[in-house]
This record gives structure tokens, C-alpha cells and sequence, in this order.
């Protein structure tokens, strides 16, 4: 029989009819103990489980194939549309953590990172998302203003690791050096972060200098204007929501106040991220 932590509630954590048809949406947080059998029918509607396992050893079987489940950088990502049995090793009580939601095209989510046969991702570092896991605890439970498109960023932060650990963000990363590939892949998995070049010479397992000559002889830009153009693009996308506020933006993209969020877009953009805005409404 299994028990949970006391979770948000459902009925308030999935956003409105109209935000359903555009952003990811949570199902559920929990920390599950299992101590015997859990077994799960095809869910109605397309769904995905992502989870770790904190502490036990035990198995998961689901659409014809089985894993082992036990601590470590392991994470799955199971599609809830199949049949899934979770079981802990005899005498052992298995603690697993994890996110199910759901959202648009996610079928197409499950294909690209191999569906059922590989459901089971092996991380370098898996604690940026645990990190995330637990923001999304902390969006779900206050609900503040923009609370939604906040868990759409966090849910496709953490898919965009999954991602990143198979190197399959880069279309063409055979012809790139994987230094490159993995500063690549980390900035798109999460391009609203103010991403330091030391940060990614750590990632990419190169030296802070060589990072910088190799990314610039490789692409033919500086790594510094990629990483501030990206989050460029990141912003210019949260202003074309009319549900969020320059301040929220600003938040969103981790600036510490409005005044440095509208100076670095005013730097680069030529026009404040307001005037922006009217702008691209003026368009429409």
C-alpha cells in the first residue's frame, strides 16, 4: 500500500480551459512510499510521469519493458497512456519523487525521447532537476499572478534536460566539437538564465578560455553575445503574453529588479520592453 506527502490540490493547480490549450500543466507533485505493488491503467489522456527514486530498489514495467528502479542520476519518463506497474524489491519500501502533467503534443515528447523502450534517462548531474522539481512545489502551492506560465517554463526546462543528456537539441552535432554541442544544449534548455562563460567551461569540460576561442572559431560569434541574445529572444517571447507584467517578465528572466530587465532590452533591443510590446500589438 502506498502513502503520499500531502500535494496541491488538483482541481487547483491545472490552469484555466483557454491556458490548457497553450502551456504544460501538473497533475501532480508528489513523494510516494510504496511498499507494495502500485499498478496504473492507461491514463485518458496524454500525460507523462517524470521521476526519481529517493531511497529502496524496486522495479517499473510499463508497455512491455521493465527497469530497475534505485537511487542515483537515474530519472524516467514514462508515458501515462501505457499500463504501468511500480514495485518495490521484496521486504524494501520504495520512495520515488516526481511530476506528472500533461499539455500539447506531448505524444510527439514521448517519441522524440524514445518512448517506453527508453524511458530511462541517465544524468550527469541530476539536481538542477530536483532544484526544479521543487520550484514547481513552490509556483504550485502560492499561485501567484502568472503562477501558470511560470510552471510551462519550469516543465519545458526540465524536458529541455532531458534533451540535453542524449545531445538531442543540436541537429548537426556531428560536425561540432562536444564542448560546444553541451554549451549548446544548456543554453537551450534553459536561455532565460544569466548563463556565466565559467559556469559553461564547467559544462562544456573545457578551460574558461579555451571555451571562449573554441565556441568563436566553431560559430563564429562571441559566446557572451549568444548567450545574451538568446535570453533576448527568451524576453522578447514573455512580452507577447499581455498576461504578464514587465515586472513578472523580469522575474521570469531572473533580473533582479524591472530597471535592469528594461536596461539590458533597451541595450539591446533599441526600444523598451513597453514600447516593444505596443509595438508588436500594433502588429497584430
Amino acid at each position: 500500500m502506498s502513502k503520499r506527502t500531502k500535494q496541491p490540490d488538483l482541481q487547483a493547480v491545472v490552469p484555466s480551459a483557454k491556458a490548457r490549450t497553450l502551456l504544460w500543466h501538473v497533475f501532480s507533485l508528489d513523494t510516494a512510499r510504496l511498499n507494495d505493488v502500485d499498478h496504473h491503467e492507461p491514463f485518458e489522456k496524454p500525460g507523462a510521469h517524470l521521476f526519481w527514486i529517493l531511497s529502496g530498489h524496486g522495479t517499473l514495467e510499463t508497455d512491455g519493458n521493465k527497469y530497475l528502479l534505485q537511487p542515483g542520476n537515474h530519472v524516467w519518463f514514462v508515458d501515462m497512456t501505457k499500463v504501468r506497474t511500480y514495485a518495490p524489491a521484496v521486504g524494501q519500501q520504495l520512495i520515488k519523487r516526481g511530476i506528472r502533467f500533461g499539455g500539447p503534443a506531448l505524444e510527439n515528447w514521448h517519441k522524440e525521447l524514445g518512448g517506453s523502450k527508453r524511458a530511462q534517462f541517465d544524468l550527469t548531474d541530476p539536481s538542477p532537476l530536483h532544484k526544479s522539481f521543487l520550484e514547481a512545489w513552490r509556483v504550485c502551492q502560492r499561485k501567484r499572478p502568472g503562477w501558470e506560465w511560470q510552471i510551462h517554463l519550469i516543465l519545458t526546462n526540465m524536458l529541455g534536460m532531458l534533451q540535453s543528456s542524449r545531445d538531442l537539441l543540436s541537429p548537426n552535432s556531428a560536425e561540432l566539437p562536444a564542448a560546444v554541442i553541451r554549451v549548446l544544449n544548456a543554453v537551450d534548455s534553459k536561455p532565460f538564465y544569466d548563463w556565466r562563460v565559467k559556469e559553461l567551461a564547467h559544462i562544456a569540460g573545457v578551460s574558461y578560455s579555451g571555451l571562449r576561442t573554441l565556441f568563436c572559431a566553431v560559430l563564429g560569434e562571441n559566446l557572451h553575445s549568444f548567450i545574451q541574445r538568446r535570453r533576448l529572444e527568451q524576453a522578447q517571447m514573455l512580452l507577447l503574453d499581455p498576461g504578464l507584467s514587465i515586472k513578472q517578465v523580469a522575474e521570469q528572466m531572473n533580473f533582479s529588479s524591472e530597471f535592469y530587465f528594461s536596461n539590458f532590452f533597451k541595450r539591446l533591443k533599441g526600444v523598451s520592453p513597453r514600447d516593444y510590446r505596443d509595438q508588436q500589438i500594433k502588429k497584430r
